[in-house]
């Protein structure tokens, strides 16, 4: 596969495609009417207002006449919108957002190709998309090289939860999400990882750790109710409490080193997390924690699988977990008044969810 660059601008493109050099006509591609309006009014607003836009690529040969041809792979949906808007098939969005053009303000709400100043007009058709040809390519190489570039899925609720806690926060609990406990040593399949599943179960333990010290409310651990939670903290988590989880993971890493422990799968991660906080607070050292877990996951505890399996995630079965470790915890330590539900809480505090 040989990869080049394109020194192509719109209007150039725009004429391969109407002498028919240039084709969307892929059998790989999406059709067209992919996007909405909108979607169309941002791409021209993005270039006027000087925003990056992604490269497009193409399968680059030559026909039986020495001709060369491009056939689009990626970037169909761009190219087509703007020769579609050029064309005069369409006005912007009243939704588009203004534009600053050679220090002035302008409005381009409902605004046609032709009701442009004939600068603006130039922008468009002059604007250059970082464009790559890829020639000397196998049916295999362009499905994958498909495949990579259109690799991205809708984000998960507990992905949006990043922008509903806000920046700050999500930046902070990117950082722990990447930490040793989460990364190496939790037991998630490539799929929970690909969801994210290090942030899923780090912002359930801190909202069980709110519950515990501070009397949260909340139905269940379920993502619709991490996002509530994701609400609450925003602008409301303080140094304190981020300096609690921090000391938590960096206990439970002292404690499991960096190997893969099969104990540690998704609905017993919060749970060890939250009697980390009750071993710290009682003393117990790392080691002797790691001891407790080995034991605690070699036999069955009865109470605790009964509130494992379906709904899980509920109150009443997290607590039901909670209290089958810390009750076992306890005697194995020789401990008493281990409280790892909060002396606030109470099953009954607040009325279980059934959507989940």
């Amino acid at each position: 596969m040989i990869k080049t660059n394109l020194p192509l601008g719109v209007k150039a493109l725009k004429k391969q495609y109407e002498a028919g050099t240039l084709s969307f006509d892929n059998p790989i591609q999406r059709s067209n009417g992919q996007w909405n309006l909108l979607s169309k009014s941002l791409l021209v607003h993005s270039i006027l207002e000087g925003y990056p836009i992604p490269p497009v690529y193409f399968l680059k040969s030559k026909d039986e006449d020495d001709v060369t041809r491009l056939d689009s792979l990626d970037g169909k949906q761009r190219l087509t919108s703007l020769f579609d808007f050029i064309d005069g098939e369409y006005s912007l969005a009243s939704s588009c957002p203004s534009v600053i053009f050679d220090g002035e303000e302008v409005e381009l709400a409902n605004k046609s190709f032709e009701e442009l100043s004939d600068d603006m007009k130039d922008e468009i058709l002059g604007y250059r998309f970082t464009c790559y040809s890829l020639e000397d390519i196998t049916e295999e190489e362009v499905e994958e090289v498909f495949n990579r570039l259109n690799n991205s899925v809708p984000l998960s609720q507990i992905q949006k939860c990043r922008s509903i806690m806000g920046y700050e926060l999500a930046s902070w609990t990117r950082t722990l999400t990447e930490s040793d406990f989460l990364q190496h040593v939790c037991s998630f399949s490539l799929a929970q990882s690909r969801r994210e599943c290090q942030l899923e179960v780090l912002l359930q333990s801190m909202l069980i750790i709110d519950a515990r010290n501070e009397g949260y409310e909340y139905k269940s651990i379920s993502a619709a109710e991490v996002t509530r939670y994701c609400r609450h903290i925003r602008d409301n988590f303080s140094d304190e409490k981020k300096s609690d989880i921090e000391a938590i993971l960096g206990y439970l890493s002292e404690a499991f080193g960096v190997e893969k422990y099969k104990f540690l799968k998704k609905s017993q991660v919060p749970m060890v997390m939250v009697l980390a906080q009750c071993a710290i607070e009682a003393d117990v050292s790392a080691s002797d924690f790691k001891e407790f877990i080995d034991e605690f996951s070699s036999y069955e505890n009865e109470e605790y699988t009964a509130n494992m399996g379906q709904g899980n995630i509920k109150k009443s079965k997290t607590q039901g977990r909670l209290k089958a470790i810390a009750s076992d915890f306890e005697e194995h330590f020789g401990l008493q008044g281990v409280d790892i539900l909060g002396e606030s809480e109470s099953e009954d505090s607040y009325e279980e969810s059934n959507e989940d």
